[in-house]
């Protein structure tokens, strides 16, 4: 999470403990039951520390949102295939090479932004991301493989309808992964002064792709309704740029029940 997402997100908490909120860390939801009453229903959330009940319930688990969703008693698809970016900071004799931010022109069929070139809020310039399937949903460094994880993806048939169309655009981005030269040098086709910079990687990030059963990639927003509690199943970029409107419509979503 880069500063600015971070200093926003620290104080929405703190506004949320000054209204009398309380915020659990390192406590895992199992699962959301229902209840109904002659009052309407209610939602029971089970952690892995107790079960407490409420009157309106959003989940937002992201990478682990079809997993939720399915031990809530919901689909399990839209099912969640983690792909990770990497960025590259180049070394500051590059940092006024651009002005400002240059993408690449998008591929219809492959919805990532492709290795584009952003200046960043301390002046330095960076590259980035690529995107190739990661074999963890929460692998943030080295080869990240998660067993479960990585059958999950490996048994998914959508998975492999997807793949069998970019087997071509997956070749170009394990190179990118492969080797920083060839990362370096996508960018450099559409400017050519970043030609044999050097630098250094920065933070992966792992996104939480939703893919449906026919190969297809959502590229649209997933909130599905179940009694008090909703579903946040798929909000894709940019979702943290619009966390505050897609916020208020869920609370204006909640309220008309």
């Amino acid at each position: 999470m880069g500063l600015p997402s971070r200093g926003l997100t620290e104080a929405l908490v703190a506004d949320f403990r000054r209204s009398g909120g309380r915020v659990r860390f390192s406590t895992e939801v199992k699962r959301i039951g229902q209840r109904n009453g002659s009052n309407g229903s209610t939602a029971i959330v089970h952690s892995s520390v107790d079960s407490q009940e409420y009157d309106q319930v959003i989940t937002c688990a992201g990478l682990q949102a079809d997993r939720l969703a399915a031990r809530s008693g919901e689909d399990k698809n839209p099912s969640v295939v983690p792909f990770f970016g990497q960025y590259f900071i180049l070394e500051p004799r590059f940092n006024d090479t651009v002005n400002g931010l240059i993408y690449p022109v998008p591929d219809p069929k492959y919805p990532f932004l492709g290795v584009h070139v952003t200046r960043r809020i301390d002046g330095g310039l960076m590259i980035g991301p690529d995107a190739f399937l990661s074999f963890s949903r929460e692998g943030y460094k080295g080869l990240g493989l998660n067993v479960p994880d990585s059958l999950a993806v490996a048994t998914d048939p959508g998975f492999w309808r997807f793949a069998a169309g970019n087997m071509a655009t997956a070749a170009r981005e394990i190179g990118g992964v492969l080797s920083i030269e060839k990362f370096v040098a996508e960018a450099a086709r559409y400017v050519p002064a970043l030609d044999g910079a050097g630098g250094r990687r920065a933070t992966r990030g792992i996104r939480a792709q939703a893919m449906n059963r026919n190969g297809t990639l959502v590229d649209d927003f997933v909130i599905d309704r179940a009694g008090a509690t909703m579903f946040v199943r798929n909000a894709p970029s940019p979702g943290a740029t619009s966390a505050l409107a897609i916020a208020e419509h869920l609370i204006d979503t909640a309220a008309l029940t």
